[in-house]
């Protein structure tokens, strides 16, 4: 009898099976790749050492700043903020005095009965300068109006730069949740294939355990779809990133979500609502068409302009040589109600504009109670899992060995303690996501994520609109 002496020896396998599990489990095959239980590490490309916070707020501020530069639906909102202030120069040039000047010569030929008598040539030269005195205020609203306008054009241009900045970020976020999860799923991968080769090398000794190497080849064709479905994933979001900051942005996996850790109090989220690029914009359309609903009613108003203008001409070898000065007045008796009806519209429109900004704040309001719920959640439920994944780890490991060292456990308890695992891990990924994304959307619904990232790195908008 040939005995075998081992604390590593399953006592009651077959003493074939057990020389060969004696190898797997104490010999140096034990250290295979992919048989090792280290933690789930980021892929090469993220490998690189945690960034501080500071280096990991400025990497984010990169990503912003890339992302506006990149973006056309910026620069389109710049190009109609810039035609909004020719709007308003436009608009303030009708109070400053304008000055005419006008020229013309000409032929003259005189005949009687087909007979000529004499011909001539004409010449002329007149200058004219006139301004507004009076118009009941008309020009001065149509300036404020133009000015709001004008106004409401830079907040467009913040609200649609959020907006690109807030997809860059959530893009980013979402990068980076699938390549940790690919990182975890090619540590699943690699530990069935490791499980896969102990039960290859088991059934060259028992065929009786064929089924549980069919089973271990199942779990590893299963792992691998997984992770074939975690690496298309990532892939995609890696190329929406691209796209949206104009070229590969590799962060340090840690870099996007280390500035959206700290949940910012709800209470002084919704104050800053108010301050948010779009709700902004609507208040000074709003207060745009209350101008030009003044301007409106001003038309019926009475009009005085000022004028002067000097003249000189020769025709017919005479020369002459005049000057006038003096006010015109244009009063209107009656426009079929044509001013009450666009002082009324403007009128309206202004209301629907106010009422667009309650409604706005309301959902924001609301909004922001949501995701500061979500994010808080999200914390509290990855805590929570990794408190759970500790007692999944102790689970497993003494699953692996009640299977492999005492033959207590199926390799169905085993693969079940190890799918447990892998979605406890994926569930802890998420939940840290969850709560980054969540956050990220908090601050783009307070004042913005752009005015908060310029004020914590301390740039300055590169197309001069304010931040707040």
């Amino acid at each position: 009898m040939l005995s075998v002496r081992s604390t590593c020896t399953p006592a009651r396998l077959p003493l074939a099976l057990a020389l060969a599990l004696s190898m797997l489990l104490c010999g140096p095959t034990r250290a295979a790749p992919g048989c090792d239980d280290a933690p789930p590490k980021p892929p090469a490309a993220t490998t690189e050492a945690a960034p501080t916070p500071e280096d990991a707020l400025n990497q984010l501020a990169s990503l912003a700043r890339e992302a506006v530069a990149q973006s056309a639906d910026v620069r389109g909102a710049q190009h109609g903020s810039r035609a909004a202030r020719f709007d308003l120069a436009q608009t303030a040039a009708a109070a400053r005095p304008g000055i005419g000047l006008s020229s013309g010569l000409g032929l003259g030929r005189t005949q009687y009965n087909s007979e000529a008598r004499s011909e001539s040539r004409a010449t002329s030269l007149a200058l004219s300068v006139s301004a507004p005195i009076y118009d009941g205020g008309r020009l001065g609203e149509l300036v404020r109006y133009r000015q709001r306008m004008a106004d409401a054009g830079e907040f467009s241009v913040g609200w649609v730069r959020e907006r690109v900045v807030r997809d860059a970020v959530i893009t980013a976020l979402e990068r980076n949740r699938y390549t940790m999860q690919l990182a975890v799923h090619d540590r699943y991968v690699g530990k069935m294939a490791c499980l896969a080769r102990m039960m290859e090398q088991v059934v060259e000794l028992d065929r009786g355990r064929s089924s549980e190497l069919v089973q271990a080849r199942k779990g590893l064709r299963q792992a691998q779809l997984a992770r074939e479905d975690a690496l298309t994933a990532q892939r995609q979001a890696a190329t929406r990133l691209q796209q949206l900051v104009g070229g590969p942005a590799i962060l340090p996996w840690s870099a996007v979500g280390q500035p959206l850790q700290a949940l910012p109090p709800l209470a002084q989220l919704i104050d800053e609502i108010a301050a948010s690029p779009d709700v902004r914009q609507l208040r000074l359309q709003a207060e745009a068409m209350d101008a030009y609903a003044r301007a409106s009613r001003a038309e019926t108003s009475p009009q005085v302009r000022w004028q002067v203008g000097a003249s000189q001409g020769r025709s017919a070898r005479l020369d002459t040589a005049n000057w006038n000065a003096g006010l015109t007045l244009n009063l209107t008796l009656a426009d079929g109600g044509a001013a009450t009806a666009g002082s009324n519209a403007a009128a309206e429109r202004a209301l629907a504009a106010r009422r667009q900004e309650d409604a706005l704040v309301e959902e924001r309001v609301r909004t922001a109670t949501t995701l500061h719920d979500a994010a808080s959640s999200a914390h509290t439920r990855a805590v929570q899992i990794v408190e759970v994944l500790k007692e999944s780890e102790q689970v497993r490991s003494a699953t692996y060995e009640q299977w492999a060292r005492l033959g207590r456990r199926s390799l169905f308890d085993l693969m079940s303690a190890e799918a447990e695992h892998v979605q406890l891990r994926l569930a802890e990924v998420n939940a840290q996501h969850d709560a980054w994304s969540a956050v990220a959307q908090l601050r783009s619904a307070g004042a913005g994520l752009w005015p908060w990232l310029a004020e914590a790195v301390g740039f300055e908008p590169t197309d001069g609109s304010p931040h707040r």
